[in-house]
């Protein structure tokens, strides 16, 4: 009798274990802190506990919503996620998480950017065409001695780095991109623009990575290379000598990574990361003189430009009443917490000497994010 109560309580202490580790583990983590796992990369959205309502109860709502807070404010997910992922990594070469995709050599990629490449999110010619015409109006509308207006078509990582690809993208890679036809009618367009395709058909010339192994966007110092050609495009538009670039014998090897150099693995949420290849990182130096020209900026771009922003680019080249409106929104430098929205669109365009429209290949889909709109219907307003 004493036996089969010696079995029923080992019985009991296995099934504990194995059912309520929520309970149990936290403690056990506080006490042992190699049990820790860290905090989970990425954006999270809280799901808060439910109100017990007799009528959600019935319906079963109330169960679905308070399993959704327990899973999302549970003390162990970042252990279970963790581990999850890695096992998916070990034993089937795949992501658990929903953005990142492993290719060969540990090179991490977006997917967003994978399906780009396939155009699989390809707006059509027609759509482009009618965009690229927009863009005509709004340069004839500003006129010769208005702003000149500048698009930018930064490649992603999958266009610049192919060979890293699992085989099911790299051999999908099509022409009919959003990225290749905005690329073909503003060439015939009038409208000037930048691709960056050098990053592609150059990309060995260069001494260094221009973009990352666990990164989004390019590296820091592709970075560099691009904004030092923008540079060069600028002075063109305006015929103007802005302040030259310094930084070819100033660039760093660091195991360090910055943090949009490791974007990807920190989204990753796996348990062992992988090697780190050193990324390059340039000193810029800033160099003007009596004819040297920083130009008034407006920007409305995405994150390509913002990282620009965070490495003191626009401060180094451009004049300290330029901005940067982050998807048509949040304002750099911010300005009393005013949104880009709100403010006069014909009034900020018109006291700038160049409007600069940096698109990611998976945001050419909603070029100018209504700024571009809201501009042409006050510019004919105001004829």
């Amino acid at each position: 009798m004493k036996q089969r109560g010696l079995r029923y309580a080992f019985f009991l202490l296995v099934l504990a274990l194995l059912t309520l580790p929520e309970y149990y583990l936290p403690l056990l983590q506080e006490a042992f802190p190699s049990l820790q796992a860290p905090v989970l990369g990425g954006s999270f959205e809280r799901v808060e506990y439910p109100r017990f309502w007799p009528q959600k109860w019935l319906t079963g709502d109330y169960q679905g919503q308070f399993e959704k807070a327990r899973r999302n404010q549970s003390p162990i997910a970042p252990s279970v996620v963790r581990h999850r992922n890695q096992l998916l990594r070990d034993v089937f070469g795949d992501s658990g998480a929903p953005r990142v995709v492993y290719g060969e050599n540990d090179f991490f990629y977006s997917i967003e950017y994978c399906r780009a490449l396939a155009g699989m999110d390809y707006i059509g010619r027609q759509t482009i065409q009618a965009k690229v015409e927009q863009l005509q109006r709004i340069q004839e509308l500003l006129g010769p001695d208005g702003p000149k207006v500048l698009v930018l078509l930064p490649p992603g990582k999958p266009r610049v780095l192919p060979e890293n690809l699992p085989s099911f993208f790299r051999e999908r890679e099509s022409e009919s991109t959003n990225w290749q036809v905005f690329s073909e009618l503003l060439s015939g367009s009038g409208v000037p623009f930048m691709n960056f395709d050098f990053l592609i058909g150059k990309k060995s010339e260069y001494p260094y990575p221009i973009y990352p192994q666990f990164g989004l966007h390019w590296n820091y110092y592709g970075a560099t290379v691009a904004a030092d050609s923008l540079r060069r495009k600028i002075g063109q538009l305006l015929g103007k000598e802005l302040p030259v670039m310094k930084y070819k014998e100033s660039v760093e090897m660091r195991d360090s990574l910055m943090s949009t150099d490791k974007e990807l693995l920190y989204g990753a949420n796996i348990m062992r990361e992988p090697p780190a290849k050193p990324m390059p990182y340039p000193k810029i130096q800033y160099r003007e003189d009596s004819l040297s020209f920083r130009p008034r900026v407006l920007i409305v771009g995405d994150s390509y430009y913002k990282i620009w922003y965070d490495y003191g680019i626009q401060n180094g080249l451009f004049h300290p009443g330029s901005s940067f409106w982050y998807y048509y929104g949040t304002m750099f430098p911010p300005r009393n917490g005013q949104h880009a929205q709100s403010l006069p669109v014909l009034e900020e365009t018109l006291s700038k000497d160049i409007i600069l429209l940096p698109h990611a290949e998976i945001n050419l889909n909603n070029l100018g994010f209504g700024y571009l709109d809201r501009l042409e219907a006050a510019l004919k307003e105001n004829r």
